[in-house]
């Protein structure tokens, strides 16, 4: 089954916000055996919306889902723009009208509450979780599921669409497909993709496979029939044989995969930034359950604070600077020292994008992570602006705590 997505807001279209709706939604349908065959953004415009609607219908999909432009205000069109593209008249839905007063407190609605609970003709509305009910419909036999933008409705309001009975009959002829994943740190993304054509040459015509660079991370992603599963399972395994220096998880995220050995090993982890500015901490404690195992970080930019709060030496500022292999290991001491934990990283770097010389250019950072059994510092140059450089450096970090944990292990 194919589906097509639109997202409806001119906060998309102009840049100013970024789609993650899509992307969510895309991953649903998919783990329920529908394929993304279009994405399409457009502004609040009536004009725009019905185009996008018919030119999507145009591509004969199974499923169409419409997210933004609900709300009370003069911007929200989408029912409205919808409306005109289909050929249907708008009306005020009784059962619509009964959900917003419900969701405002109110018996007798104002005009602006009224427009929420104004759907085309035909359409099933959908119980709010804010304000705006969604609608369900029906057009060229093509389910089209109509929700708020607000990304936290949308998610709470997309079961209630599923089981509708339009949805649960189109479903019920999707084909649900594996997915599987491997992902690797630190190689070419030629060298995967020549191990995952050799792998999978027989396979080939069952399978959708992905292949996504990003921060040196690769992420292979294989998508398949049940019936073949064995088979890419075992394709997959030789791979990660192949790729073994690189390797580091079917699909979890690396702070997933670090959180979860020093949980399993029962020891700790603070950080001690100062390029990164506290994005290394708050990628980690978006692991749940990260207060088991990550005690706390300090964010150092000023010189002072290093010196007064991480134990960073004057002479060594004074020497070799503040972005330096010295200061990276005396970051990551310090943190230790100050809160007692098994594993330190510390952090500094040029993330940009001025403060570069030519001896310390924009995206130079020294990385450092320690541990009782030892220190291990690397210097990296990272491409990009300064929030790549600044989240390629945490994902390194990363990568060079797990690499760190596993070798600790084996001594």
């Amino acid at each position: 089954m194919e589906a097509v997505l639109i997202s409806v807001g001119t906060e998309l279209t102009a840049g100013r916000v970024q789609d993650t709706n899509r992307t969510w939604i895309s991953r649903e349908l998919e783990a329920r055996g529908v394929r993304t065959v279009m994405g399409m953004a457009v502004p609040d415009s009536h004009a725009a919306i019905a185009a996008a609607v018919l030119h999507g219908l145009d591509l004969d999909p199974d499923l169409m889902v419409v997210t933004g432009g609900l709300g009370p205000t003069c911007d929200d069109v989408t029912a409205a723009g919808l409306a005109a593209g289909l050929d249907l008249e708008l009306q005020l839905d009784p059962e619509a009208e009964r959900m917003v007063s419900g969701a405002v407190g109110l018996d007798n609605l104002e005009p602006h509450q009224r427009k929420q609970a104004t759907i085309p003709a035909g359409a099933m509305p959908l119980e709010p979780v804010g304000t705006a009910p969604g609608f369900v419909l029906r057009s060229r036999s093509v389910p089209i599921i109509v929700l708020p933008g607000v990304p936290w409705e949308m998610r709470h309001m997309w079961p209630r669409a599923l089981e509708t009975p339009l949805l649960e009959a189109a479903l019920s002829n999707a084909e649900r497909r594996m997915l599987r994943s491997a992902c690797f740190y630190g190689l070419g993304e030629s060298l995967v993709s020549e191990a995952a054509d050799n792998a999978f040459s027989g396979l080939r015509q069952s399978l959708d496979l992905s292949i996504c660079a990003r921060y040196r991370e690769i992420v292979l992603d294989v998508s398949c029939p049940a019936e073949v599963g064995k088979e890419v399972e075992a394709s997959l395994a030789a791979i990660r044989q192949e790729l073994s220096e690189w390797y580091y998880s079917d699909g979890e995220q690396i702070e997933v995969v670090t959180g979860s050995m020093l949980l399993e090993r029962g020891k700790t982890l603070a950080v001690g930034e100062s390029c990164t500015g506290g994005l290394l901490g708050g990628t980690v404690t978006r692991v749940p359950g990260s207060s088991r195992f990550f005690l706390g970080g300090v964010t150092a930019y000023h010189n002072d604070v290093k010196m007064s709060l991480l134990r960073v030496r004057q002479e060594i500022l004074d020497n070799v600077g503040a972005v330096s292999e010295p200061v990276a290991q005396q970051l990551a001491l310090g943190v230790r020292a100050k809160t007692g934990a098994d594993y330190g990283i510390g952090i500094t770097g040029v993330a940009g994008p001025t403060g570069g010389t030519e001896d310390k250019p924009v995206g130079l950072v020294f990385i450092c992570v320690s541990s009782p059994e030892g220190d291990v510092v690397a210097c990296v140059n990272f491409p990009g602006e300064r929030e790549d450089v600044r989240a390629a450096a945490v994902i390194a970090a990363l990568h060079m705590l797990h690499r760190k944990l596993m070798d600790d292990e084996d001594t």
